[in-house]
This record gives C-alpha cells, structure tokens and sequence, in this order.
C-alpha cells in the first residue's frame, strides 16, 4: 500500500504538468489569444497535495506503529484534498484559468472563455488512490512490524554453543555486535608461518 500510495502520489503530480484547460482571451493588443493553461497554473494546490503525498508514503514505510496514524490521516487528507481541487477545475475553468491566462496574455481580469480538458476527471483517479493508501495505512498500518532485522539480531543472544569464527564469520559478526571477543574461546591461536 505505500508502493500504491507513493505511485499515485507522483501519478497525481504528473497530471499537472499537462494541459487542463483550453481558453481565449484578449491580449494587450486586443487580439484574441489561445491559451494552454496546465494543471499547475489551474490547480497549484494539486502539485502541492501530491509532494505531501509522497512525503506521507515515504514516511509510512520508515515511521513506528503509533506515527503511521499521522501518515495515514495526511495520505487521506491529500488525496481528497486533491480531488476536490481537481473536480473544481472540471466544473468551473474559467475561475480555474485566470491565472494562467493573465500570465499569457498581460491582462487582468479579460474576458475569457475556457474549456477543460480531460485531465483533471482523470487526475481524480490518482487522487483516490492516494486517499486510499491513506485509509490502509491507518486501518492495517498498525500491525506492520516496525522493527529492524540488525536491532533484532543485536538483541538475541546465541542459544547454541558458538561457532568458530574461522567456521562461520557470521557468527563473529553476531559476537562483535554483542560486545564479545569472538576469539576468546580459541585454544591455540593461529600463527602465520614463518620461513627459517
């Protein structure tokens, strides 16, 4: 569920980057204009959503137990944060072109006439999965093991007799990361031979 949520989050942040809005406007010059308006001049707050998006996964697979209740809550406020930016551009491209249209055409507040793309109805499928990475997060998130396979094996002690090290250097790791001489147990200490 993080790969999804991480996925859909940098899917989402994509989207942006394409046209969402067609429009007309006047320009200075009183020539009507043809303006491509992109997802992050229409809907800045999607772009932002997505990072939070991919912060929150990140932070979901690398958090305890107890914070993955903060990531999941974050992942499901940024998907459905995004959606409703996203739907709102569909519904209503005029307001949402404004901007981007004044930065083309040096005119504040033309008249304008925009169109909206298909982009942002299909920016809206992964803004969902990000809300639901978000609900898995918080509702399987806490059973995941939060430990670490080098803090778990530091913390257990051998329950054999211990192997040489010259046998298994494993096991002479293991030793060192307990605080142990793993050649303390040798008889007879191995000695370089020397050429008389």
């Amino acid at each position: 569920m993080v790969l999804v949520g991480l996925a859909a989050s940098l899917a989402l942040a994509g989207t942006t980057a394409l046209e969402w809005i067609r429009a007309t406007a006047p320009d200075l010059t009183g020539t009507v204009i043809d303006v491509s308006v992109t997802g992050q001049e229409a809907a800045p707050g999607v772009l932002a959503l997505a990072l939070v998006g991919v912060a929150a996964s990140v932070a979901s697979a690398l958090s305890s137990r107890w914070l993955r209740w903060v990531t999941g809550s974050v992942l499901l406020a940024a998907g459905a944060g995004a959606a409703v930016l996203a739907l709102g551009t569909s519904l209503d491209p005029e307001a949402a072109s404004r901007a981007g249209v004044a930065r083309a055409t040096g005119v504040l507040g033309g008249e304008v006439h925009a169109t909206a793309g298909s982009w942002p109805l299909l920016a809206l499928v992964p803004a969902v999965l990000v809300a639901a990475a978000g609900v898995a997060v918080l509702t399987v998130g806490g059973r995941w093991s939060s430990g670490s396979r080098y803090r778990s094996a530091a913390v257990k002690a051998p329950t054999g007799p211990a192997a040489l090290p010259q046998e298994d250097p494993a096991a002479a790791w293991d030793a060192l990361t307990r605080g142990e001489d793993p050649t303390a147990g040798d008889d007879e200490p191995s000695r370089p031979d020397v050429a008389e």
